[in-house]
């Protein structure tokens, strides 16, 4: 009987890690120029889906080809997400300057608005990462998903929002972050929601199994 080595689980996880490594600085390099942050955010999400369903193949060549195949569309939609978070961000200072219980539920408005917009952008980049799509659609399939599938959006928000504000506790937690962030951090993050999206997804996928046997049956 000869042992394989790369049916050892370690192997396994420690080869999981390096490509999550190689992922995280491919994704940290291409959102230098943060114009490219959405394309680069979809072709990180390109490639974990991939990797979540044990579906691994050439890391760098999967990246750079969702990168610039989405390019357009990414960008786009990054662009408007990015002018509504700085509107939301502006009108929510505002409302800190209003006195009394106005301020306070104008504030409570734009924090509500600020955690769907998150959402909303936590759900659009799998989306063009996994099906095609125009902008509206994809805008509407977010928005859909955001509130239709409610505790997992919580779950994904929660993970977002939590890694970033663990991060930013203090200077101690900040100092071990950064190196954390720079090696794996982006990536450990997308594939934890991943591992949540393949479930999200599934209502997709199920519909278009219906259409198929429905067609087969036609």
């Amino acid at each position: 009987m000869r042992f394989n080595i790369t049916d050892n689980v370690i192997v396994r996880a420690l080869n999981k890690i390096c490509d999550m490594v190689c992922l995280n600085v491919l994704w940290l390099i291409c959102c230098i120029p943060v114009v490219t942050i959405g394309a680069s955010t979809t072709a990180l999400y390109t490639v974990m889906l991939k990797l979540v369903k044990n579906e691994e193949g050439y890391i760098l060549r999967g990246f750079f080809k969702a990168f610039r195949s989405n390019f357009r569309q990414s960008t786009v939609i990054w662009l408007i997400i990015l002018a509504l978070g700085l509107v939301c961000w502006i009108d929510y200072r505002v409302a800190g300057m209003m006195p009394g219980t106005a301020g306070f539920v104008m504030r409570s408005i734009f924090i509500l608005l600020g955690f769907f917009l998150l959402a909303v952008m936590i759900y659009v980049f799998p989306l063009i990462a996994r099906y095609e799509n125009s902008i509206r659609a994809t805008f509407q399939n977010a928005m859909l998903l955001a509130v239709g599938r409610l505790p997992y959006t919580f779950v994904m928000v929660a993970v977002t929002v939590g890694a970033v504000i663990a991060s930013l506790w203090n200077t101690v937690t900040l100092m071990f972050a950064i190196p954390l962030w720079l090696l794996i951090g982006g990536a450990l993050v997308a594939w934890l929601n991943s591992y949540i999206l393949r479930r999200v997804f599934t209502i997709f996928e199920v519909d278009d199994a219906d259409k198929d046997s429905t067609k087969e049956e036609g």
